[in-house]
């Protein structure tokens, strides 16, 4: 077997999470987005990893609530395909882990109420 770990006694070990150092996904974002994206720039390539988490850093004045969705990429069909949603009802920093399952993901501003916003987001994967 590939990639397993014996402990003292010459058993396998259980799984082994090496997480990567988070990484910028979005910076600056302060409008809802339009539309999907065009392609796979700027998204999440977690080949090779199980799990995704998204570290969402909210500001914002007359702050009532913002809506994101995740985003998984069909290569075969070059399209966009929305996953789950998730609003917040307060600034401040959050946690969004999504199961990517080696995917390609974006995280996308679906809706805003309020005066102004500013999201970034950051990423790790493990």
């Amino acid at each position: 077997m590939a990639n397993v770990r014996i402990d003292q006694n010459g058993l396998p070990k259980g799984p082994i999470f090496e997480p990567t150092s988070p990484a910028a996904h979005r910076s600056g974002v302060a409008a809802v987005d339009a539309s999907d994206p065009a392609d796979t720039s700027g998204a999440v390539d977690s080949v090779g990893y199980q799990d995704c988490r998204l570290d969402i850093t909210i500001t914002g004045t007359g702050f009532t609530s913002l809506d994101v969705q995740v985003l998984f990429w069909n290569s075969r069909q070059s399209k966009w395909f929305g996953g789950a949603s998730r609003q917040f009802t307060s600034t401040g920093q959050h946690a969004l882990s999504v199961e990517a399952r080696g995917s390609i993901i974006f995280l996308k501003v679906v809706a805003f109420s309020g005066t102004s916003f500013t999201l970034g987001t950051d990423y790790s994967l493990s």
